[in-house]
């Protein structure tokens, strides 16, 4: 989400610098609204600023005034909606950087990093549309954005209906990940979570850890829907980035290490996400316009509210076939895991 927003200011510094085209007026505000809303999370956050477009100042210098970035904290309040009922919530200013979303350095003002909160558990719904509302008290029309929560996601491969899910990774063989999900979700994040523990060569235990191995990033499902609002999402994982990625996160060992039952993360969302790169991509390359509309789904300003959902998967376990081969592979034999 982050690189998305950057993506939309940097086309606003590129129109405002423009020599070809007169297309600010002075001083003319520009909201700038943007969130990721999922059900699993126990607060929600919505980043709501403001920017200027002004003939007389560079874009870099504003963007470095934090009183040019965002709204005094009486000029507006921030809701959410749930479309179609009367339930809503309100959100409050915070701290980022208090909350432990630190903003990172760059072209924007640091500090202070204010977000609007709410904590308003079961809230969310998955399959429920909501309507973000930001109200300026100046008399100005509400800035709004809608999104819809994607339903309950679905792992069919590993085979759900096993009480223990085995999967398997050889180096040089790749391992399939299947799974369903409703029109609203479009890009997903595999992760494994792998724990193991550590043991002497008379069986004491010495440690237990977890490996967390991101495997997969960014996967768009399948276009065709295979049942009515149902689609497919598959990707395969690397057996050997599964052995890169051990081999780099742990020492080879006199001891015996083994894995224990995991869990398989299914992370995804971002319609509206997807939307903007297909909109930034018609509008691109030798036949794209010079200065091009930007995607947003806010009815007025720039910025995206998109909505994600998270699946999880446990009892996963490495097969034997996967830890007889770690047993013989240079990169892993070292690591000692065993059955």
């Amino acid at each position: 989400m982050r690189n998305v927003i950057a993506l939309l200011f940097a086309a606003l510094v590129f129109n405002a610098c423009s020599n070809e085209f007169e297309v600010a007026a002075p001083w003319k505000e520009l909201p700038i609204v943007y969130a990721i809303l999922s059900p699993k999370d126990t607060a929600h956050y919505v980043r709501v600023e403001k920017a200027f477009l002004d003939p007389e100042k560079s874009a870099l210098e504003i963007a470095q005034i934090p009183d040019s970035l965002y709204y005094p904290e009486s000029a507006i309040s921030v809701w959410l909606e749930q479309v179609g009922s009367s339930s809503r919530a309100q959100l409050f200013r915070v701290d980022g950087s208090l909350e432990g979303y630190v903003r990172d350095q760059g072209v924007f003002a640091s500090q202070p990093n204010w977000l609007y909160k709410v904590k308003k558990p079961g809230f969310l719904i998955p399959g429920n549309s909501y309507r973000l509302v930001v109200k300026r008290t100046d008399g100005r029309e509400d800035i709004t954005a809608q999104t819809t929560i994607p339903k309950d996601f679905s792992i069919t491969r590993p085979d759900p209906t096993n009480i223990v899910r085995k999967m398997s990774f050889a180096y040089s063989t790749t391992t399939t990940i299947d799974w369903r999900t409703d029109i609203n979700g479009v890009y997903f994040d595999i992760t494994l979570v792998l724990p193991y523990r550590e043991e002497a060569p008379n069986g004491t235990v010495l440690l237990r850890d977890t490996l967390v191995w991101r495997a997969a990033k960014n996967v768009e499902r399948l276009e065709q829907q295979i049942g009515p609002g149902i689609y497919k999402g598959t990707t395969e994982l690397q057996g050997a980035q599964l052995y890169k990625f051990l081999a780099s996160q742990l020492a080879p060992t006199n001891n015996f290490r083994y894995f224990e039952k995991g869990f398989i993360y299914l992370d995804g969302g971002g319609k509206e996400i997807r939307d903007f790169n297909i909109t930034a991509s018609a509008n691109s390359g030798l036949t794209g316009a010079e200065v091009y509309p930007i995607y947003t789904n806010l009815s007025e300003g720039f910025g995206i509210v998109t909505a994600k959902n998270l699946f999880k998967m446990g009892n996963i376990q490495m097969s034997e076939q996967t830890i007889d081969s770690m047993f013989y592979h240079p990169l892993t034999q070292g690591l000692k895991f065993r059955l």
